[in-house]
């Protein structure tokens, strides 16, 4: 019987050979970066009992796939995994443990009421630094996050600095009633700004009025703080612009100013950020590529209190900003004739055990037709082989030169 269904359901993708070597690419280029900061992986079960995300304040409880165990227990399939490693921090280490730095690359599914090429089931490479709350701390996470987008070659990218509390203070300093700052706040995390604008209207602070009204272009660079920092009077609001101006020049003496700029119009669900957020953007991709923050609160929901910040990388969205032949490895396909196969497959040995990727070609001698196949698999290099003599064609440029194996690999070490 024929098969009807050729096509996976949608939010759910293959990844072929050239997207597999790009996915794997930046997922090993982070997790060097984080190994290099001390950040030790752990892992995480697939699935979970719901209470472990419920109620967490990340992901919404209607995007969270959930099924039933065979005792009748609720159990969902990974959201999100900063709740997973505060669940872990909490219950596997103690006060004398701390600080925690633990990284992981892991498999993420949510749902989408609209799916518009959202992904239901995607990957995550991401931070957690438990147990210190300092803006020394918060400064490390934004480094590792700039120098992982780094080390995967991404260039064109800024990270917006934000807080938490900076539109909580401005909210409780226009004196609105509870129920109008309910819902400018939902408005405000909604980015529904007409609406912001018309409940800001009747507020008689004409500087929080400004403030708010204004909120989708409070993003920029230092001038941005500079232009509200005297139009606040709260202590939230103050504290909150003070700490983004020296954590910028922090990372400015770092040398990432560059990369840096705010966004003063984010606010934080009280679950989860109590303090900096942060998201990044790159050409090519129409959504953050990174999202990231401080969240005090949540290890405590676990039993255990641990401040805690971190970020997680959308390595299906960075992705998006990268060309698939950036997967690219020096690789090299060896043509040769059958008198010469025994040569040809030793050759390709001595390549792979000095980790340089070496396939044999199954096509024959004809090398247009080797060249085609070698084009379409990302193979730069055709080595061919004559009665032990070798024979280098770079199809980039498509110079050609005689080549011996031992040339060859101290070629590659460079």
């Amino acid at each position: 019987m024929l098969i009807s269904k050729l096509h996976t359901p949608e939010g759910v993708k293959d990844y072929l050979p050239l997207e597999c070597a790009l996915k794997k690419k930046i997922e090993d280029s982070v997790a060097g970066v984080f190994n290099n900061y001390g950040y030790l992986p752990v892992t995480s079960p697939t699935f979970e009992y719901n209470d472990v995300f419920c109620g967490m304040g990340g992901v919404k409880d209607n995007r969270v796939f959930k099924f039933l165990d065979k005792d009748g227990s609720l159990l969902v399939l990974r959201p999100d995994m900063t709740p997973a490693i505060a669940r872990i921090a909490a219950t596997a280490y103690s006060k004398k443990d701390l600080p925690l730095k633990f990284c992981y690359i892991e498999g993420m599914f949510r749902t989408n009421e609209n799916y518009q090429g959202k992904l239901r089931e995607f990957t995550q490479a991401g931070i957690e630094f438990l147990g210190i709350n300092s803006i020394e701390a918060d400064a490390e996470v934004v480094s590792v996050a700039i120098n992982s987008l780094l080390e995967v070659g991404i260039r064109n990218f800024k990270i917006d600095l934000g807080h938490a509390l900076f539109l909580k203070g401005v909210i409780e300093e226009s004196n609105v009633s509870d129920d109008i700052a309910a819902e400018i706040q939902k408005n405000i995390i909604k980015k529904n700004y007409v609406a912001v604008n018309e409940l800001a209207e009747n507020i008689s602070n004409e500087n929080i009025k400004y403030i708010l009204q204004e909120l989708p272009l409070l993003i920029g660079d230092l001038s941005i703080i500079d232009n509200v920092k005297n139009k606040v009077s709260n202590e939230k609001s103050i504290k909150s612009i003070n700490y983004l101006s020296e954590l910028y020049s922090i990372l400015k003496e770092m040398g990432f100013e560059k990369y840096v700029s705010f966004d003063l119009g984010v606010i934080g669900s009280m679950d989860y950020y109590t303090g900096l957020i942060f998201r990044g953007y790159a050409k090519g991709s129409g959504a953050s590529i990174l999202d990231g923050g401080r969240y005090d609160n949540m290890v405590e929901k676990f039993g255990a209190n641990m401040p805690a910040v971190g970020f997680a990388l959308k390595v299906n969205e960075l992705m998006k900003t990268m060309d698939l032949s950036e997967a690219d490895s020096n690789k090299y396909l060896i043509v040769y004739d059958k008198a010469d196969r025994i040569n040809a497959f030793k050759t390709a040995d001595i390549l792979r055990k000095n980790n340089i990727s070496a396939e044999c070609s199954f096509l024959g001698e004809n090398i247009d037709v080797n060249r085609e196949y070698a084009l379409n698999k990302n193979i730069n290099n055709i080595l061919k082989t004559d009665n032990n003599k070798l024979t280098l064609l770079n199809l980039k440029d498509n110079s050609e030169i005689d080549i011996t194996v031992d040339c060859l690999i101290t070629k590659e070490a460079k």
